[in-house]
């Protein structure tokens, strides 16, 4: 793993994270990590949470918490104040468009995936959402093993669905959103951003495989350290690897960027 010299923190003005157990720490929000969001939003460093979670939470936290905008459910939408007053969702298609795509996709599982796995369950959280499928491989169950996760992402991506795993919950879709390219587009139609200022201004922050994306297309990324698990995993790693695992490793990148500032 590379290391991310002060000059180089010091340039970072947009702070893009995952959100479970990367700003979480056991399904909670901890008051340091949450002090570190604010800490950064009063520094003039904008946060941005990349996430899979559902809309109902991506609404929330945009309302709720010190944060610029929200991407939610791997890159479908993203949730920005354009105003005081004004709250914006954007959708990488119109709603009509990924309702139609998401009962495709449960089509799927249910046909192909579930009569031969018992025990698949779609996240408590389905209800809330409007674009993707959310499997539940972790968080209101023990942990499913990891060969039957990685068998799982092999038979969606047969029946031609886009999934990724996170530390809780397989993602499934179908279209060509994701984190990176939703991230890309909100960047550049709602912070007027080029390639050169993406290159150099934008830094990324993850846990797990669903995050790769986010890790080869930007240059200044991060993994805390419970990413040790899903490396072997993936193609594209975070530039640096922190200390600390989850919301700890969040404060310790925010106490790098403020102390660069």
């Amino acid at each position: 793993m590379s290391v991310i010299n002060q000059a180089s923190l010091s340039a970072i003005r947009y702070l893009l994270t995952d959100v479970d157990d990367t700003l979480t720490t056991d399904g909670q929000l901890l008051p340091e990590t949450l002090t570190a969001i604010y800490h950064l939003h009063e520094a003039g460093v904008q946060v941005i949470p990349v996430t899979g979670a559902c809309a109902g939470w991506c609404d929330h936290m945009v309302r709720a918490w010190p944060v610029s905008a929200v991407i939610g459910e791997s890159g479908a939408f993203y949730k920005i104040y354009r105003s005081e007053k004004r709250l914006m969702h954007i959708g990488w298609y119109d709603d009509a468009e990924l309702r139609r795509r998401q009962a495709e996709v449960i089509d799927v599982i249910k046909r192909e995936l579930m009569p031969h796995y018992q025990d698949l369950r779609f996240a408590q959280d389905q209800v809330y959402r409007v674009a993707d499928v959310a499997l539940d491989i972790g968080q209101d169950r023990e942990p499913l093993p990891q060969q039957q996760i990685r068998e799982l992402l092999r038979l969606l991506t047969q029946c031609g669905v886009q999934a990724r795993a996170s530390s809780i919950h397989i993602n499934a879709w179908r279209g060509d959103f994701g984190k990176f390219p939703m991230a890309l587009r909100l960047l550049r139609n709602e912070f007027n951003l080029d390639d050169e200022q993406i290159l150099n201004q934008v830094a990324f922050i993850g846990d797990s495989a669903n995050d790769e994306s986010m890790f080869a297309g930007l240059k200044y990324t991060f993994g805390v350290a419970n990413i040790a698990q899903w490396l072997t995993d993936m193609r594209h790693h975070p530039a640096v690897l922190l200390e600390q695992p989850r919301g700890l490793g969040f404060v310790e990148l925010a106490d790098r960027l403020l102390e660069a500032r």
